[in-house]
């Protein structure tokens, strides 16, 4: 079984790669505009991000923003 530490850095690590996907690989103008509004802004810190990860709720509503975003892609 996981610890809440292990969680929380394995959602770390969800939300990192998903705000990469969106600003290396996306690269659209219109969706990144998206994501820094109701996901994850530019150039947060590994503090913010935990913040993230520890709130049960920020982090469906991310992921569901992420899923809502690729379905386009």
């Amino acid at each position: 079984m996981m610890t809440k530490s292990e969680i929380y850095t394995l959602r770390m690590n969800i939300l990192g790669g998903m705000d990469a996907y969106i600003r290396d690989v996306i690269g659209d103008d219109e969706v990144t505009e998206i994501w820094n509004d109701d996901g994850i802004e530019d150039g947060i810190d590994e503090d913010v991000l935990l913040d993230y990860a520890r709130d049960d709720e920020a982090f469906k509503q991310i992921c569901y923003l992420f899923g809502t975003l690729m379905v386009g892609y």
